[in-house]
């Protein structure tokens, strides 16, 4: 009988070794990630995104990370630049603390910051505004239209205020003929801001109204504001998703309803340009 050839071992290790030291190594690899992402303090900056749960802007630079309702997101938001500076302004360290203090200090230390933060954001919305604000000045009076408008502003945006019968006829939605030249002028302006959100509101007195096309003042002024977009888009080339309409009646006066002249001034359109820190994409 014929003797069987013995098969020499292969030389080097087994093959299932190599397998088990690939393993090892993405192992290590993983928990060595799990040990440097721990040394983040995901508490302080859920802390700084929820403190702003009214807000919607972004806080860092060249990104689009932005903060939308308390939480981090990707979103064609406004930029906010030097946003180190504000944190180390507000003493603001998101890699974390030492651990040597005290958790009661490190609270109180954490809630002045984010109220500093928080401060720190106004005044640059306040700046914004106040520079829109003026530029919107002097193109009204460039275009001889100032003593027709009201112009004031806040930290999120410059406000333009127009009186409603230069626009309507009274108890009317239709842009009046004679007043169109006039909203020509106010498009012109509100082109060179189309990349920010601009908001269109109408606003009556609360002298009621109940008629076959409008059922009340809430109708009336969505349909007026309505009518300005309309008018306006049709003048010059706008970004629509930038663009906003609201009607609120007679919800928000200014003046008091119980004189002629102070229902006059709460029949108004009012045209919000918001400033970059307040407007998306």
């Amino acid at each position: 009988m014929a003797k069987r050839k013995e098969i020499p071992p292969e030389e080097g290790s087994p093959a299932w070794m190599a397998t088990f030291s690939d393993l090892m190594n993405l192992l290590l690899c993983f928990f060595v990630l799990l040990f440097a992402s721990s040394t983040m303090d995901a508490g302080k900056i859920q802390k700084i995104a929820a403190s702003f749960n009214n807000s919607t802007f972004s806080i860092l630079d060249s990104s689009n990370v932005s903060l939308l309702n308390g939480e981090l997101m990707s979103a064609g938001v406004m930029q906010i630049p030097d946003i180190e500076a504000i944190m180390k302004a507000a003493g603001k360290n998101i890699e974390g603390d030492t651990g040597e203090e005290s958790i009661s200090s490190n609270s109180d230390a954490e809630k002045l910051s984010d109220e500093e933060l928080r401060q720190e954001f106004e005044e640059r919305g306040e700046e914004q505004s106040e520079e829109l604000y003026d530029e919107v000045i002097q193109m009204t009076e460039s275009y001889s239209i100032n003593d027709q408008i009201v112009i004031n502003y806040t930290s999120q945006y410059v406000e333009l205020n127009l009186n409603g019968s230069i626009l309507f006829e009274s108890g009317k939605a239709e842009v009046r003929e004679d007043s169109k030249l006039f909203l020509q002028k106010i498009a012109s302006i509100l082109v060179k801001y189309k990349n920010n959100i601009i908001e269109i509101e109408g606003h009556t007195d609360n002298v009621p109204i109940s008629t076959a096309r409008y059922e009340n003042n809430r109708a009336l002024s969505t349909e007026r504001a309505r009518n300005v977009y309309e008018y306006i888009a049709s003048q010059e080339n706008f970004i629509d998703s930038n663009m906003k309409i609201a009607g609120y009646g007679e919800s928000r006066p200014i003046a008091s309803n119980a004189t002629a002249e102070g229902r006059a001034r709460n029949r108004r359109v009012v045209i919000k340009i918001y400033n970059r820190q307040n407007s998306y994409q």
